[in-house]
């Protein structure tokens, strides 16, 4: 909760809440929370989860590293209806065409980013990922811009 004075006024603005959803929640929908983290800080509530549970890929892990963000401690989690249900925002990073995105209800804002799996398919090269993690990023400070949260 963020507490601001102005003119003898105290403003109350909550954080919003984001929760990022793709397939496994290994890569895509973790590097997108953490950049929503980073940059949102207590203006926003991130989370992320996939459909099934995974392992969080070693390379996600790595290509965030070399951004200065750790998420090693991060876990794979599957949805949770009550965290889907309790966002203001659900940002779903599977490719619509070719994966299984949840639907999203009336009231929430719904946001599709379409972004293919880099794990899957590039066979895992790491250039793949950089571009994945670059591309999330730059959504990332669109998104929370958009919504007029301060980074």
């Amino acid at each position: 909760m963020i507490i601001n004075k102005w003119k003898g006024l105290i403003i109350v603005k909550k954080p919003v809440r984001i929760y990022f959803l793709c397939i496994q929640n290994r890569c895509r929908s973790q590097i997108a929370e953490a950049f929503a983290k980073h940059y949102g800080k207590e203006n926003v509530i991130a989370e992320s989860a996939g459909l099934e549970a995974s392992e969080i890929h070693p390379l996600t892990i790595a290509v965030m590293k070399e951004v200065g963000i750790d998420i090693s401690d991060h876990a794979s989690k599957k949805i949770d209806m009550k965290t889907f249900l309790a966002s203001n925002v659900i940002v779903k990073l599977c490719e619509n065409l070719i994966e299984r995105c949840p639907v999203v209800p009336f009231g929430i804002t719904n946001v599709q980013w379409n972004i293919l799996d880099p794990l899957v398919h590039s066979d895992g090269d790491i250039e793949e990922l950089h571009k994945t993690r670059d591309e999330i990023e730059k959504k990332v400070i669109d998104l929370l811009k958009g919504m007029n949260v301060t980074l």
